[in-house]
């Protein structure tokens, strides 16, 4: 993994990782083991974010992790266990222009525990561009040296629907696991699903002469981004702020005016709940102020501490 990150820090932006390797970081102290015990952790890279669950129990150990080139700082990817909270599944949030778009990367065990928990917490998300992982899922459908259909596919199937994902076959078909046993068949496990209506995004190509050591093809899929969408502004309200208490006040005065007692329909609940998105709109656009987001873009980060570093930029000096 090491090598990976070192070799596509100037040619990758985003990897999605499944059954991620663990690093030997250094030995702490043992009363049993003369040498030290052995303290692993997940393999990191200065040119890159990882984003993973981290537990400190073998048995909670996350079997998927996402790497994001720090050259897209601009389009803020984070990792929300507050949509999705499981060790194998990611769901990151990034910014393009003035829209919030979803990754999500997936590791479901033979058992097929990820793919139920998915499908029991069916996720309302607009703006999903691809869903990928080891599904361990072998099918007909995807697999033309498979002769049989696996009953997980239509629970895969729906929740893909679910999400507004279809189901991307590669430019070059092939297997994605190699067989350990030379006797056994190499599979199609691995898959990826994408919005069929974002137009940046092409099929994925297969490259099984850079799997190195794993038994898994990595595959590559070429995003084309609008720089004019790499928006490095965001709207803000300061807590404790003036603004915040405009904004309270404009949202309960403006929530007041809706009658609710004449909600008798669909149609009339749905006027009504836009209305109620209206009136969160515009107290927001109307309170909050525009930010550009900046390496010192941080909660600490005062407007004296700003003043400060353009004093020394300017004379080299940080006194008042």
């Amino acid at each position: 993994m090491n090598v990976i990150l070192e070799n596509n820090k100037n040619t990758m932006d985003v990897i999605l990782v499944q059954e991620l390797p663990k690093s030997l970081i250094h030995h702490v102290p043992s009363h049993t083991n003369p040498l030290g015990k052995p303290i692993y952790s997940t393999p990191n890279h200065p040119n890159w974010t990882l984003f993973i669950r981290q537990d400190p129990t073998q048995e909670n150990y996350a079997r998927v992790a996402t790497y994001v080139n720090k050259k897209l700082q601009k389009m803020r990817f984070t990792l929300r266990p507050d949509i999705i909270d499981h060790w194998n599944i990611n769901v990151l949030a990034f910014h393009s222009g003035q829209h919030i778009n979803f990754v999500i990367n997936v590791y479901s065990d033979n058992n097929q525990n990820t793919l139920q928990f998915l499908n029991r917490n069916i996720i309302n998300l607009n703006n999903i561009v691809v869903m990928s992982g080891n599904f361990n899922i072998r099918d007909n459908d995807w697999d033309p040296n498979y002769s049989h259909h696996s009953v997980h596919t239509e629970d895969l199937f729906t929740l893909a629907e679910s999400l507004g994902l279809d189901l991307s076959p590669p430019l070059n078909p092939g297997p994605t696991r190699f067989a350990d046993n030379p006797c056994d068949t190499n599979s199609v496990i691995d898959l990826v699903f994408i919005n069929p209506n974002n137009p940046g995004f092409g099929q994925h190509t297969l490259h099984p002469e850079l799997r190195r050591p794993s038994d898994h093809v990595p595959f590559f899929i070429e995003v084309g981004i609008n720089k004019t969408n790499l928006d490095n502004t965001f709207w803000s309200i300061g807590k404790d702020s003036e603004e915040e208490e405009n904004f309270i006040k404009a949202l309960t005065n403006n929530i007041l005016t809706l009658d609710t007692m004449i909600i008798t329909s669909k149609e009339i609940l749905e006027i009504t709940v836009q209305c109620l998105a209206n009136i969160f709109s515009d107290a927001w656009y109307s309170h909050a102020k525009k930010k550009h987001i900046m390496k010192h873009s941080k909660e600490w980060w005062t407007h004296d501490y700003t003043e400060s570093l353009n004093r020394y930029h300017t004379i080299g000096a940080i006194e008042h």
